[in-house]
């Protein structure tokens, strides 16, 4: 269940400013892709926990108000939650429908807000994984590098000067960035023609690379939550050793690892941010220079 066929919401835009302004502050914008939302981070987050909530039953409900907890503290650490009110719009001797929603989104409230009084208890956190250890690397594990699948599919998302569509400040230039993530992985795909060799040795020298920093450091890979999985992320080097091209991701199978794509890592934290804010320095993890960096950009 998506929140929009859940219930009325108005205002989204500045419903999600209210939101970054009562939680702790951290980064909720792209610095590379542009999108439609100011805080498109921030945006998939709620949509995704609340279809997580709802999944899981993790959404409580009183007489006149419901609500979930959106994972976020403000800063003086209390939970955040969305509470839903009844909408007047709402026809009981009709079914719930797109046209005859029950609720509509009031508003973010801290957990000491009296508007949770009438609630016998608080929802939970959603939850994301059953295994904590596939949240950190296993350096005893193999992995498999996948590489001229990874470049076919992916090919677009690659250095200009390796056959791609991303220029020197790491700003992907063709039009498939501006779509949604799900619909980037078919418009990206390579048109058949050869892989260029200078991309695959590349590509094979910077995930080898990558896997020796993470067997000498778990805290290099930062987890991720996509479709439906836990996977793990590494940083791809293509260009420097100080900024990441890429990230790739790790899919855990028994007993070793696949390298299933490359993300962009506007996209890469987006994913991370699901489990857990991102701290890792080469995901562009919370850094007061990064967070004003994004507001001079107004991305």
């Amino acid at each position: 269940m998506k929140i929009f066929d859940f219930a009325v919401v108005a205002d989204w835009e500045s419903r999600l400013s209210n939101l970054a302004q009562l939680a702790e502050q951290e980064r909720w914008s792209y610095l590379n892709i542009s999108g439609k939302s100011n805080s498109i981070i921030l945006e998939n987050y709620i949509k995704y926990t609340f279809e997580r909530a709802f999944d899981q039953q993790k959404i409580v409900e009183s007489d006149n108000l419901t609500c979930f907890n959106t994972g976020l503290l403000t800063p003086g650490q209390e939970e955040i939650y969305a509470v839903f009110s009844l909408s007047e719009r709402f026809d009981r001797t009709k079914p719930i429908s797109s046209d005859n929603k029950k609720w509509y989104l009031r508003s973010w409230v801290r957990s000491g807000d009296h508007l949770l009084t009438t609630f016998l208890e608080f929802p939970s956190l959603v939850e994301y994984w059953n295994d904590p250890s596939h949240l950190v690397f296993d350096p005893k594990l193999q992995v498999q590098l996948n590489l001229d699948h990874i470049i076919r599919d992916n090919l677009n998302r690659f250095p200009e000067e390796l056959g791609g569509k991303v220029d020197k400040k790491g700003v992907p230039t063709d039009l498939a960035t501006q779509a949604d993530e799900e619909d980037a992985d078919v418009a990206n795909e390579s048109d058949g023609h050869e892989i260029p060799l200078a991309t695959r040795n590349a590509l094979e020298g910077a995930m080898k690379h990558s896997i020796r920093l993470a067997q000498r450091n778990y805290r290099i890979a930062v987890p991720q939550f996509y479709r439906g999985r836990i996977q793990l992320l590494l940083p791809l080097y293509l260009r420097n050793a100080t900024n990441p091209d890429l990230a790739l991701t790790l899919e855990r199978h028994g007993g070793w690892y696949r390298a299933a794509t490359v993300l962009y890592p506007d996209w890469a934290y987006g994913h991370a941010r699901l489990l857990a804010r991102p701290n890792s320095e080469w995901l562009g993890g919370f850094r007061t220079d990064v967070v004003e960096a994004v507001k001079k950009k107004k991305l």
